[in-house]
């Protein structure tokens, strides 16, 4: 994925079905990083932010969730994606939002794109290589595990939950 100048913010655009799980986690999760410009939107109807011709003309890269978005696009946006670039990450909808799983999943699958979401700036043609795990220099306790700060970058705090019986 290329930006047209270098200072410009990649605009990305995330679309799912219903603009309620999927789409709008990775939302939540890059959009804390500086060089992106980050979206969300459904195909549906009744999404929750319908996805229309202006995000789509907005957008430089799009990330879709399966082949369904895929043809959706193609059908109701043919021209406006003619040159762009859209990406089937090949997630299903069986995930909750802000799931641990969901996070997770969609940070491999985006890494290679755009790197982590704590990253400074996307990766130059290949995946970075993973940190190692690092002592915090001020307390000289651990640093928050890579998941941690994933989750705590869409909202989710970290620790366990009690399952109902």
């Amino acid at each position: 994925v290329e930006m047209s100048e270098p200072s410009q913010k990649l605009r990305v655009l995330f679309v799912c079905r219903q603009n309620k799980v999927r789409s709008l986690t990775a939302e939540h999760l890059y959009r804390v990083r500086q060089d992106l410009e980050v979206r969300s939107a459904g195909t549906a109807t009744f999404a929750k932010n319908q996805l229309t011709t202006e995000l789509v003309t907005w957008a430089d890269v799009i990330f879709v969730f399966d082949e369904t978005q895929i043809e959706a696009i193609a059908t109701r946006f043919q021209n406006e994606t003619r040159e762009k670039q859209v990406i089937c990450l090949d997630l299903p909808d069986i995930f909750e939002y802000k799931s641990q799983s969901l996070v997770l999943k969609l940070t491999a699958k985006l890494e290679p794109y755009l790197g982590r979401p704590n990253s400074k700036k996307i990766p130059a043609g290949k995946i970075p290589s993973p940190t190692s795990p690092k002592r915090s220099k001020s307390s000289g306790e651990p640093a928050r595990s890579l998941v941690s700060q994933l989750l705590a970058a869409v909202g989710v705090k970290g620790g366990t939950r009690k399952l109902s019986d």
